[in-house]
Order: structure tokens, then C-alpha cells, then sequence
């Protein structure tokens, strides 16, 4: 089977040295990374306060202004404090992480139980939801390490995609017939 669109070399080869950059500043700097997200995190957070304070100025029909100003207050004031406190902003984002993976591996364990399929499927499933929930527990546990265990993590990763990317690209590029 033939693809249809085919990137060129040079994308493949950018996309590869893009990942193994980014691979290794998030190594280089796992904690600036973890910062610089924080950062984005509330001020995500303090542009939807505003917006909110703001929305029933351009919406004449919203029956709630009032309630929609104050929880656009709230919002302002929660990102001015996850600004102020970055400590406060990861552990946040490491909580809401680690309930993500237990939720989802209470999911893929009752998936592969629950679920009509063949035998191998079952237990891969179970096997992903057993490893999701000791990732969550785990980030439960330590919310800061674990937070920058997942970006060392992502960095490695990057950097082994933009590795296999590069070699594919170099050595093993597709002969396109015309």
C-alpha cells in the first residue's frame, strides 16, 4: 500500500532534529521547562478570568452578569496567585495529572475485564490501567518529583523519536516511483 502523501525528506529531517532540540532542553532544564509551563498554566487561567469579567459587556442576554463577573474576579485572582505562587501552580498541574492516569486506569482495568474481546486485547488493557494507576499514585505521592520525572520522560522520548526519525530519514527514505 502506497501513501498518498508522502513528507519530504528535509520534513522528516526537520521534524527529527526539532525533537531531539526540544528532547534536550527539556533534559538540559527540567525545571525551567516545569516553570515556563506553570507560567502558561495561570496565565491560561488569568485570560479566562478576564474574559469572563468581561463577556457580559458583549453578551446583553446573559441572565447571569452578575454571577459571570464574579467568577470572572475569581478567575483573575486565582491566576494572579498561581503567578505569585508557581510552587502552588505544579503542584496543581501535578494533582490534576496524576487524577487523569487514575482515572483512566481505573477505566482500562475495567475495560479489560468488562469488555468482549479476545484474550491478548484483555490483558493489555488491564496491563495499561495497572501502569496508569501506579503512575498516578505514584505522582500522588510526590506531585513536584513526579511532575519533573514526566518531563525527563517526554525529553527522552523526544529525543528517541527525533532519533529514529533522523536515521529513517538518512538512511531508509522511501524511493518515491514516478
Amino acid at each position: 500500500m502506497e501513501l498518498a502523501v508522502l513528507p519530504s525528506r528535509n520534513a522528516i529531517l526537520l521534524r527529527a532534529l526539532l525533537n531531539m532540540l526540544l528532547g534536550a532542553i527539556l533534559l538540559v532544564w527540567p525545571g525551567l521547562t516545569l516553570y515556563v509551563l506553570v507560567v502558561l498554566f495561570a496565565i491560561n487561567i488569568l485570560i479566562l478570568g478576564f474574559a469572563t469579567l468581561f463577556e457580559p459587556a458583549f453578551d446583553k442576554t446573559n441572565k447571569s452578569a452578575v454571577l459571570t463577573v464574579l467568577l470572572g474576579l475569581l478567575g483573575i485572582a486565582a491566576g494572579i496567585f498561581l503567578l505569585v505562587r508557581p510552587g502552588v501552580t505544579a503542584t496543581i498541574i501535578a494533582l490534576l495529572i496524576a487524577i487523569w492516569a487514575l482515572v483512566f486506569g481505573i477505566s482500562d482495568i475495567y475495560v479489560g475485564f468488562a469488555a468482549k474481546m479476545e484474550a491478548g486485547a484483555r490483558i493489555l488493557f488491564v496491563l495499561v490501567g495497572i501502569i496508569a494507576l501506579l503512575f498516578g499514585i505514584y505522582v500522588l505521592s510526590n506531585p513536584l518529583e513526579g511532575v519533573l520525572d514526566l518531563i525527563w520522560a517526554i525529553g527522552f522520548y523526544t529525543i528517541i523519536v527525533g532519533a529514529v526519525l533522523g536515521i529513517t530519514g538518512l538512511f531508509f527514505y522511501p524511493k518515491v516511483k514516478k
